[in-house]
């Protein structure tokens, strides 16, 4: 096992892009999806954790961003990484509200269209976790993006004023982390999923503790999946915290990033991977899918959920896909490029032999 640490954390430290974890956005997609069909599903399953997981993937990503710029070229371009993520978010968002709007339109639904006039200030200013109850509930799985890009303002400065994450860095991260469970249980529960993906992105930095690079390789896959499980049945059986799963999924994600597996092998796959990459979009049109299939279903007494699900997840991959090409994709580059050309403008103003070192941005962001 000592011989092959410095290997998997050398092959970790070189990858800029981690397929499984696509994967893994693939799957919560349809767990989501389980949580808004309206018919009956098995086992009372419980769609809501794919949110969580999208919140431990998406604070471990961004973390690793951000910590391997830091750590690559001394600093972190802050305009840079705003910038990205502006277009990496907000042109699909936009397109989505429009579609929205659209849709109340054609159909002369009057209860849409209040819902959307009420829920409008909330939707522009990413603040749905906030939104009131008698607006409706029209675009109202949009919430977790305002709880995101509130994290995104904030997470970027606190790493600038805590790096390097040392013995004193890593308390006062756990500090902060304690003050997250004295909070609204939803916030708690976002929040405090980001900040355990957060955290796997420090502990696995070149500039962490080796000691804790250890714990974590010595974690098997099989455990980490058997851990995972156990926490959803301690949460949806015994009431046990939702934090407490999502700390499993965190554990899990950093045996997926760390070492082979069949597991990752499985969530490598070609077509879950490209599910994974549309996700963003699928997240923000799954309900549109599902409400059309189950307004076809009930001209012919109704379906089932595993009818549904699987045809609604297809549609929402094949919109999903349109959206990728001609806004997605097109947008991310920009926002790409603006950010390569101010990186290039800071290095410029560095001391010499400060420089660029490889693309940071290479790194897949998450949703």
């Amino acid at each position: 096992m000592a011989e092959q640490r410095p290997a998997a954390l050398a092959a970790y430290w070189g990858e800029s892009y981690f397929p499984a974890l696509d994967g893994v956005r693939a799957i919560c997609i349809l767990l989501v999806m389980f949580n808004h069909v309206h018919e009956p599903v098995p086992l009372g399953l419980q769609g809501r954790i794919g949110v969580d997981i999208f919140f431990v993937l998406s604070g471990f990503l961004i973390t690793t961003l951000l910590l391997r710029e830091r750590e690559r070229h001394g600093n972190i371009s802050l305009k840079g990484f705003y910038t990205r993520r502006f277009f990496r978010i907000v042109p699909v968002y936009a397109l989505l509200v429009v579609i929205y709007l659209g849709i109340v339109l054609v159909t002369h639904d009057a209860v849409r269209w209040r819902e959307f006039k009420g829920g409008l200030p909330y939707l522009v200013t990413f603040m749905q976790e906030y939104r009131p109850a008698t607006t409706g509930v029209l675009l109202g799985h949009a919430w977790s993006l305002g709880i995101e890009e509130k994290f995104y303002l904030v997470w970027p400065l606190l790493i600038a004023a805590l790096f390097p994450f040392r013995r004193r860095s890593i308390a006062l991260t756990v500090v902060l982390g304690i003050g997250i469970l004295f909070l609204p249980p939803l916030l708690t529960r976002s929040y405090g999923g980001l900040l355990l993906g957060a955290l796997l992105g420090i502990v696995l930095a070149k500039s962490s503790s080796a000691s804790l690079h250890g714990l974590l390789l010595r974690v098997p896959t099989g455990m980490a999946c058997g851990l995972v499980g156990i926490g959803y049945l301690g949460m949806t059986l015994y009431g046990l915290s939702v934090l407490f799963f999502s700390a499993c999924v965190t554990l899990l994600i950093g045996t997926l990033v760390l070492r082979r597996s069949w597991l990752r092998s499985l969530l490598e796959g070609r077509w879950i991977v490209t599910c994974g990459k549309r996700s963003y979009a699928m997240y923000l049109i799954h309900v549109l899918a599902i409400d059309a299939v189950e307004r076809i279903g009930a001209r012919t007494g109704g379906l089932r959920w595993y009818v549904v699900i699987p045809v609604a997840y297809a549609l929402s991959f094949l919109g999903a896909t349109a959206i990728f090409y001609a806004v997605e994709r097109p947008c991310v580059k920009y926002g790409r490029k603006v950010a390569r050309g101010m990186r290039e403008s800071l290095t410029k103003r560095l001391p010499v032999g400060v420089g660029l070192a490889g693309d940071v941005e290479a790194i897949r962001d998450p949703i």
